[in-house]
């Protein structure tokens, strides 16, 4: 059958005929379809000449299929199925309720609250599939604008006017040690700080911290003893080891609350560390704005 054959048939017919072979009576048929039973009767017997063959066997009393009628409806109740489900999901999808989204996370906010966002969104959108993959914040400007991802959850170091953002979470930052660390109060200065082994940022993967570690220190003309650089979540590896002691958001050292102790810092204007949803401006997808929605608490229908 040609594809101009196909055409003509009309979606509607199909419903009327599967409603009359489940009714097999016009009446009740025309009834659950609101309309009169002579437009229905016309609309089957068109059906019928379309098909070449008869589809129904009636009399005065009675109404049914014929052994033609029988494949037919099998078939038409399963393509009004797929034409119902194409519809509803295509709607899903323009909606932001349905569909698929990459995101990106860095490593240094796996243990924070985000990650528990995530988990509500999935929830809350089960129809929306999410593809999450753990990336350093340098590379994620790059995935966005590549289109490799949707979505990046990372450090605010984007440099790119083609990316938009917003600031979804902030935490402080303070003196990770071992448990058993010796520090006499809850709270160092960054003199108690500069007298013990610290472990530093590495600037090519962790520019946002190693910036951060070294502002602190500048302001208040203190220099830190850097005994090594390296990245999170393997800098809190070497706070256990011995090695020296870091600077980290508090959610870090917390998922290692068994054998690390995080301390607040006292210093002149300490900053706290940021993680920012970022978007390519050019990005159509409509899952994202569901997705930055549910992070803000709130539903987002147009672009954040």
């Amino acid at each position: 059958m040609s594809i101009s054959e196909i055409m003509k048939l009309d979606g509607r017919v199909l419903v009327a005929f599967c409603v009359v072979a489940e009714e097999l009576h016009f009446g009740r048929a025309a009834a659950r379809l609101s309309i009169s039973q002579p437009p229905l009767s016309r609309q089957i017997k068109q059906l019928e000449e379309w098909v070449g063959t008869a589809l129904f066997l009636r009399s005065t009393r009675t109404v049914a299929l014929t052994a033609a009628g029988v494949v037919m409806y099998q078939q038409a109740r399963r393509i009004c199925a797929d034409l119902e489900y194409m519809v509803q999901t295509t709607r899903q999808v323009a909606r932001g309720d349905a569909g698929s989204l990459s995101i990106g996370i860095t490593p240094s906010a796996a243990n924070s609250p985000l990650v528990e966002s995530l988990h509500v969104f999935r929830l809350r959108h089960p129809t929306i599939e999410l593809d999450l993959r753990e990336m350093d914040s340098v590379n994620m400007t790059a995935a966005l604008l590549a289109h490799e991802l949707d979505v990046a959850l990372m450090r605010p170091i984007v440099q790119s006017d083609k990316i938009r953002s917003m600031t979804v979470y902030s935490e402080p930052i303070g003196l990770v040690s071992r448990a058993d660390h010796v520090f006499a109060e809850d709270t160092v200065t960054l003199k108690e700080i500069a007298r013990h082994p610290l472990i530093g940022y590495e600037e090519s993967v962790s520019p946002y911290f190693a910036e951060m570690v070294r502002g602190i220190f500048a302001r208040e003309n203190t220099m830190p003893n850097i005994v090594q650089k390296s990245r999170l979540p393997s800098i809190l590896t070497l706070v256990e080891a011995g090695v020296g002691v870091a600077i980290a958001p508090a959610s870090m050292a917390q998922a290692r609350a068994a054998s690390l102790t995080w301390r607040s810092i006292s210093a002149i204007n300490l900053p706290v560390a940021q993680v920012i949803v970022a978007v390519a401006r050019e990005a159509s997808n409509p899952v994202i704005n569901s997705f930055v929605g549910s992070l803000l608490g709130r539903r987002t229908r147009g672009s954040f």
